[in-house]
C-alpha cells in the first residue's frame, strides 16, 4: 500500500517540476433540467383501489376494499449542474462539477411540495480532479465518475481528454462516483490503450478511531486494454479485483473460528461498441470469481447450526446485447441479457452474478423505462414492487434490479432452494414492457422530452409457490398494468 502511494506521489512531483509556466483557459458550461413524473399501480399492480393479496393457503386471495386508492404518485424535481474546466494545455487540466438538487434520490431539490433544510439545499461537489500527462501516461487524480453509463448533463463523460476511462461492462460491474487514481497510456500506442485504476470505494480510517479500522477499507484495482481501430468500433477486455475489508467481523480480542474475513471478488470480462450507421450495437460478457472468507456461517450454505464457517466461493457469469437503429425520426431498439443465477443457497458456491456498484438499468438509458429503474434513473421514476420476484428485489436470491443476477429477460430460474426442507418455485414470465419516447429540440440548447410507458407484470414477478403448493403469503394477486408518464425540459449551456 505505502509503496503504491509513494510511487504515485513521485509521479505527481515530477510532473509539477517539468511542466513550464503557461496561460490557463477557464471554461464554464453545464445543464439545467426540470422533470415531471406520474406513476400508477407500481406498488400493488391493481388499478381498482382494492388490495388483493394471496393468503398463503393455496391460491386463496384476500381482498381489502379501498385500501390503496389508485396507487398513484406524482412529483416534480429539478437539477442544476455546473462544470468548471481549467485548461492550461492539452497536457494539463482541472475539472470541477457542482450540483444542486436531485442528488439524494427522488425530489432531491425540495423545491415543490416539501420542506427545505440546510442539508438538501447544499451545493454538492460531484466531480473534482486533475488530469495531466506524465510522459507516455495520462493521469487523472481525484473524484470522477467511472463506468459505461450515458446519463446526460456531462455526467460520466464531460469533455475529457479523448480518453475512455470507463469500462465496457454495460453497467454490470461498476458505475459509480470514485475517489482515486486512473492512469492510461497515450496516443503513441494507438490503436491500443492500456489503463490502470487504483480506487478507494470506502476509507474507514477517515471516519473512525476504532482499533484496526484503518485497514477496513474497500479498495478496487482495475486493469483494462482497449482497442479503438476506428471511430466506429471500440472493443476491449478488463480485470477488476475488489479488496473489501469492510465486511470483516471478529471478536474484540481474538478472531474466532466463525468470524467473517475479507471479501475478495474479481471480474474478468470484455465488450464492444460498434456504430454501424444506422445501427448501433453493444455486447458485453463477464465472469465473476473469487471468494468471501468465512462467508458461509453456521446455519447458512447448508452448514448445520453447530458447524464451522467456511469460505463462500463465487462462480457466475453475465452477458447482454443492446442494438438500436434510426428509422426516420425515431430510434428503435432491443435489449437482451442473462445472468447465471443461483438455484440453491444450500451450498458454498454462489452463482448469482453481482457487481461492485452495478447500474444495469442506467446503462440501458431510456429503455426499459420501468423494469430496471429502481425509482430514479435518467429517464424513469416508477419503483416496482419486486418483493416476491426471483432474482430481483428482496427475494431469496438476493440480487437487485441494478444487475442481471438471476434474471434473463425471457424467464427467471424456475426453482430456488431457500432451505434444506423447502423449494420455492417461480413462474418463468416476469412481464412485458412497452414505452414511447419523443424528443423535440425547441432551441439548439433546449430539449423537451416526453415518455409514456406501461409494464404488464407476469406471475413470476408477483408471487411464488412453496413446496406445499401455496402462493407466498402477502404476495400480489393482481396483474393490472403499471403506467408511467414522464416529461423533461433540459437546457444545456
Amino acid at each position: 500500500m505505502k509503496k503504491i502511494l509513494i510511487a504515485v506521489f513521485a509521479v505527481l512531483v515530477t510532473a509539477a517540476w517539468v511542466l513550464p509556466a503557461m496561460a490557463v483557459d477557464t471554461t464554464f458550461y453545464g445543464t439545467y433540467r426540470v422533470r415531471l413524473f406520474s406513476t400508477n399501480n407500481a406498488a400493488d399492480y391493481n388499478s381498482s383501489g382494492d388490495t388483493k393479496l394471496y393468503s398463503g393457503t393455496g391460491s386463496t386471495v384476500t381482498t381489502t376494499a379501498g385500501a390503496n386508492p389508485t396507487d398513484n404518485n406524482s412529483w416534480i424535481d429539478q437539477r442544476f449542474r455546473l462544470m468548471v474546466e481549467s485548461k492550461a494545455s492539452d497536457n494539463l487540466r482541472g475539472f470541477v462539477q457542482l450540483q444542486i438538487g436531485n442528488f439524494t434520490g427522488g425530489n432531491g431539490s425540495h423545491i415543490w411540495g416539501t420542506t427545505a433544510s440546510a442539508t438538501n439545499m447544499e451545493i454538492y461537489v460531484r466531480q473534482a480532479y486533475l488530469s495531466f500527462n506524465a510522459g507516455p501516461v495520462r493521469i487523472k487524480a481525484g473524484r470522477s465518475l467511472f463506468g459505461d453509463a450515458p446519463d446526460g448533463g456531462g455526467s460520466f463523460k464531460p469533455s475529457d481528454d479523448n480518453q475512455y476511462w470507463g469500462l465496457l461492462d454495460g453497467g454490470l460491474i461498476v458505475v459509480a462516483q470514485v475517489d482515486g487514481f486512473l492512469l492510461a497510456t497515450q496516443k503513441n500506442l494507438d490503436p491500443v490503450n492500456l489503463a490502470f485504476g487504483y480506487v478507494k470505494l470506502s476509507e474507514a480510517s477517515s471516519t473512525s478511531t476504532t482499533t484496526g479500522a484503518s485497514d477496513k477499507d474497500n479498495t478496487l484495482y482495475v486493469m483494462q486494454a482497449l482497442v479503438i481501430p476506428s471511430d466506429t468500433l471500440t472493443a476491449g477486455g478488463y480485470f477488476l479485483y475488489d479488496r473489501d475489508r469492510t465486511t470483516i467481523v471478529q471478536s474484540s480480542t481474538v478472531k474466532s473460528t466463525n468470524s467473517t474475513g475479507q471479501n475478495s471478488p474479481w471480474w474478468l470480462g470484455g465488450g464492444a461498441v460498434a456504430k454501424l450507421d444506422p445501427i448501433s450495437l453493444k455486447v458485453h460478457a463477464a465472469y465473476k470469481g473469487g471468494k468471501y472468507e468465512k462467508g458461509c456461517q453456521p446455519g447458512s450454505c447448508g452448514i448445520a447450526a453447530t458447524g464451522t464457517a467456511t469460505d463462500l466461493k463465487y462462480s457466475a457469469y453475465a452477458l447482454d446485447a443492446d442494438v438500436s437503429a434510426k428509422v426516420g425520426p425515431a430510434t428503435v431498439g432491443f435489449a437482451a441479457g442473462m445472468g447465471s443465477g443461483d438455484k440453491s443457497t444450500q451450498d458454498t458456491k454462489s452463482k448469482a452474478f453481482s457487481g461492485v456498484a452495478p447500474a444495469y438499468g442506467v446503462q440501458l438509458g431510456a429503455r426499459p423505462a420501468i423494469f430496471f429503474d429502481g425509482g430514479d434513473v435518467s429517464n424513469g421514476g416508477a419503483t416496482l414492487n419486486t418483493t416476491y420476484s426471483n432474482g430481483i428485489g428482496t427475494s431469496a436470491s438476493g440480487s437487485t434490479q441494478s444487475t442481471l443476477g438471476n434474471i434473463t429477460f425471457a424467464e427467471t430460474e424456475k426453482k430456488n432452494t431457500t432451505s434444506a426442507t423447502n423449494t420455492n418455485t417461480w413462474e418463468s414470465k416476469l412481464g412485458y414492457e412497452i414505452h414511447l419516447t419523443a424528443v423535440y429540440k425547441l432551441y439548439k440548447a433546449l430539449a423537451i422530452v416526453g415518455q409514456a410507458a406501461w409494464f404488464l407484470p407476469g406471475e413470476g414477478i408477483r408471487t411464488y409457490k412453496s413446496t406445499a403448493g401455496n402462493n407466498a403469503s402477502g404476495s400480489l394477486a393482481s396483474d393490472d398494468a403499471v403506467s408511467e408518464y414522464y416529461a423533461k425540459i433540459q437546457y444545456d449551456f
